[in-house]
């Protein structure tokens, strides 16, 4: 997807979320914790450029997951909207979906435990927010991507991302793409896609107009 942001003129801001290569942190919150960070990564760039141009926050997978719980909070006025690819609706919910169908193991007494481990290291547990009370809230766009053929993050997850959608909304499905590899099945509907997002909302006037 760089190049594609490149030839059209997009300045992009790359992170490496909490634990994650070389960004620091001793645990990943799976976008419960680091959604709060979106917050200290777009002040940054405003601090940095300026609050002129149009700042959209991008993420597939966990990242996705990550974008999408921010966009209930306190975002700058510049914040035009959200692209998300293959997000999961809740740790809690992609957990279960991975024992039971990746892994063919019951989830029940497992997920117990694995959320009050993740409770006690990041104080929060897997099921105490989500994608979807975050979209109830938000009036900012957002462009929901994922694959029909994604055998890690059900397409179905996106489905109950888009009918949560407080604000506009728009939705690529791309049939066939595996988990993150919608843009490499059909890049030129997915950059059309997102060419689109930003001719409707580049100019977007502020989230009380929606």
């Amino acid at each position: 997807m760089a190049d594609s942001w490149a030839a059209n003129d997009c300045s992009v801001l790359y992170i490496e979320q909490r634990a994650h290569d070389n960004s620091g942190g001793e645990y990943m919150g799976f976008g419960l914790i680091e959604r709060f960070d979106c917050l200290d990564w777009v002040s940054w760039v405003n601090r940095s450029v300026g609050a002129d141009l149009p700042i959209y926050l991008v993420g597939v997978s966990m990242g996705a997951a990550t974008v999408l719980m921010a966009s209930d909070l306190c975002l700058p006025e510049n914040v035009h909207g959200i692209i998300a690819d293959c997000g999961y609706t809740s740790p809690h919910a992609i957990w279960k979906h991975v024992a039971n169908n990746n892994l063919h193991i019951a989830y029940g007494v497992r997920g117990v435990i694995a959320s009050e481990i993740l409770r006690h290291k990041i104080q929060v547990g897997s099921n105490d927010f989500s994608t979807t009370e975050a979209l109830k809230n938000t009036r900012i766009p957002v462009l929901l991507i994922h694959g029909t053929g994604d055998h890690f993050v059900p397409v179905e997850m996106t489905y109950e991302n888009y009918l949560a959608c407080g604000g506009p909304r728009r939705l690529l499905i791309v049939p066939g793409a595996d988990h993150g590899m919608s843009y490499f099945t059909d890049p030129e509907r997915y950059t059309a896609a997102v060419l689109a997002f930003w001719k409707d909302f580049d100019s977007w006037e502020g989230r009380n107009q929606a």
